[in-house]
């Protein structure tokens, strides 16, 4: 019963966002773009190649959607970076990040629950999990993907501003908040993923990689890629 109410309440609480969204969109029509006060993204040159125990694996293959979506993403996003990682233990990480300038009604970022399903994938699993990234908590969600016999345990963070935005509801707070001081939010997601039925070992090696990536990034640029929060994280063993 408390479960119902509690999603009844989540549900009105979004409606009501969508709603103020919509008329602060129309009333005070942000115009300005939080990008272009930044200095320019540019995924090729800010995600290293190499870093700790991974190196580029130059004949391996990531994608972030089928090649027959592309057309879509070119509209929404500015850039896209897909490549696939090794350590010396021969283990494989595919990293995605898609960045898009401007995040509005008609510009958002897809997230992997929407583009692995379009792609024939069934999702097995789907929960919350707070990473410990660099030495700060970032609110995740770590999926499940099935294709005939591939089994791949995903792990995605996604960003409006600087701000991680865990869930549809935080997502559109965030978007309120801007809007509200006339500013148009970038946006950015990171995934990464392995092949491996073993799905507890991936996350752990899949947030290890992820923590290494961030702290390899140029000290100024990675609340772009891990959000602005400074909270001290432990590592989420779960």
């Amino acid at each position: 019963m408390h479960s119902a109410m509690g999603q009844s309440f989540k549900g009105v609480v979004l409606l009501l966002l969508m709603l103020g969204a919509a008329v602060l969109g129309s009333v005070l029509r942000p115009t300005i773009s939080v990008a272009d006060t930044l200095p320019p993204i540019s995924l090729q040159a800010m995600v290293p190649k190499q870093f700790g125990d991974w190196k580029e694996d130059a004949n391996g293959s990531g994608q972030v959607v089928d090649p027959s979506q592309q057309a879509n993403l070119s509209k929404i996003y500015s850039e896209i970076l897909s490549r696939v990682y090794v350590n010396a233990e021969g283990y494989r990480i595919m990293l995605s990040i898609a960045y898009g300038k401007n995040q509005n009604r008609n510009l958002q970022l897809h997230r992997p629950e929407s583009c692995y399903p379009s792609q024939g994938f069934q999702l097995l699993g789907n929960e919350p999990a707070t990473l410990a990234i660099n030495g700060i908590r970032v609110p995740a969600v770590r999926l499940k993907a099935k294709l005939g016999q591939r089994i791949e345990p995903i792990i995605y963070w996604a960003l409006v501003g600087d701000k991680i935005a865990a869930t549809m509801t935080e997502k559109r707070l965030i978007e309120v908040r801007y809007a509200m001081r006339g500013l148009i939010p970038d946006g950015m997601l990171v995934r990464v993923s392995s092949i491996d039925t073993d799905a507890a070992k991936a996350y752990l090696v899949q947030e290890k990689f992820a923590s290494d990536l961030v702290a390899a990034i140029a000290p100024e640029s990675r609340s772009r890629f891990a959000g602005s929060v400074t909270t001290a994280a432990a590592p989420n063993h779960q």
